[in-house]
Formats: structure tokens, C-alpha cells, sequence
């Protein structure tokens, strides 16, 4: 059965693709300037993130365990097309932004802004990102700003001053440690791993 009414959402689904393609909107694409293309697709983008959100959230409230969640993720193939990590961000993504608008800020900046770890700073770092096209770097330094974990004084001297006090590693390490939190332990545990190869690699490249 569900496989039958897959099948035919699929068909409703190309069917409303084929009538949207066919009708006459209200702008066509070779209207648009450059940056009007730019913002479109973008603005497209962003919308589809929310509604994807906002469909695992309303599913999800249909379960009484994240157990139960998970099977149905994997029984309708979703586990396939997203990481797990991914299904969260979406979900944290449609829960902060259901009633804030998303002008100049792009989807992976909005994951960080409505990951749970930065629940106290997130209007902060919204208010930050309104509008202004902030790089994932950016808004991450905002974030360690924000933790107390740099100062202005740092960044402006970066490479000449310790950019992390060794009284604050304890903090960085739990920032670092929920940004993997989603992750199958085998797969965080490879990530840092992986991190650390890259640092050493890095250190020696500087000697």
C-alpha cells in the first residue's frame, strides 16, 4: 500500500511540475537580470529546505519515539536520500525560520543559526546575519565571539596572538563536539580523526 500511494503522489507531484512549467507565470527567466537569477534561485532553494523541514517536523509529531521516526525515515527512503545529520538540520532549520524570513542568509548559514547548541545566541546571530550574505566562517566566528571564545582584539590581530586560551579549549571542544553531536558515533569519531590528520599535515607544511 504504501508503495501504491507513492507511486501516485509521483504522479501528482510531476503532474503539478508539468502544469507549472507549461503555465504562464508571472515573470520569465530571460526577463530577470543576473542578480534577480542569483536571488531567485536561491530564494527557491531556501523554500524548499523550509517546506522539506516543516514536512519531518509534522511527521515526526506523529511518533511517540525517535525510534519509531527513524524506521519510518528508512521505510519511505528518505534515510537514503538524506544523512541523518541532515534530516536534523532541516528540522532545526524549519522550526527557528517558521516565522522569520531569510533575506541574506544562506541555508548552511541558517543551520548553524538553529542548531540547539546556539538556542541562546540565535536571535543575536540572526539579527547578525539579516541581510548581509554572511559566509558559514563568518557566522561561526560570530558564534565563538559570542561564546566569549574570541575577542575583537584577536581577530584583528590574528597570527600574532594565541587565538585560543588554553582556560577556554573546554568550551571550544563542546562547541565542536555538537556540530558532530547527529552523527553516528563511529561516523564522529572519524570526522575528528580526520581533522586531526589534516592538522598535523598542516603543521608540517609549515616547517
Amino acid at each position: 500500500m504504501v508503495r501504491i500511494r507513492q507511486t501516485e503522489l509521483m504522479e501528482e507531484s510531476q503532474a503539478a511540475k508539468q502544469n507549472f512549467i507549461e503555465s504562464k507565470e508571472k515573470f520569465r527567466l530571460s526577463d530577470l537580470t543576473l542578480d534577480e537569477l542569483a536571488y531567485r534561485y536561491f530564494e527557491i532553494d531556501n523554500q524548499s529546505r523550509l517546506l522539506k523541514g516543516k514536512i519531518l517536523l509534522e511527521a515526526r509529531s506523529r511518533f511517540k519515539a525517535d525510534i519509531d521516526f527513524g524506521n519510518w525515515i528508512r521505510g519511505v527512503e528518505l534515510f537514503d536520500t538524506y544523512h541523518r545529520s541532515q534530516l536534523h538540520n532541516l528540522m532545526n532549520l524549519a522550526r527557528f525560520f517558521s516565522d522569520r524570513n531569510m533575506d541574506g542568509i544562506s541555508v548552511t548559514v541558517g543551520y548553524e543559526i538553529s542548531k540547539p547548541s546556539n538556542s541562546d545566541i540565535a536571535q543575536d546571530l540572526y539579527n547578525l546575519a539579516l541581510n548581509k550574505n554572511l559566509s558559514v566562517a563568518q557566522i561561526k566566528t560570530e558564534i565563538y565571539k559570542a561564546r566569549g571564545l574570541l575577542t575583537q582584539e584577536v581577530i584583528d590581530s590574528a597570527g600574532k596572538t594565541e587565538l585560543m586560551p588554553l582556560k577556554d579549549i573546554s568550551i571550544f571542544m563542546k562547541q565542536v563536539l555538537s556540530d558532530i553531536a547527529n552523527l553516528p558515533k563511529i561516523e564522529a569519531i572519524r570526522v575528528l580523526d580526520e581533522c586531526k590528520k589534516e592538522l598535523k599535515k598542516e603543521k608540517n607544511n609549515n616547517f
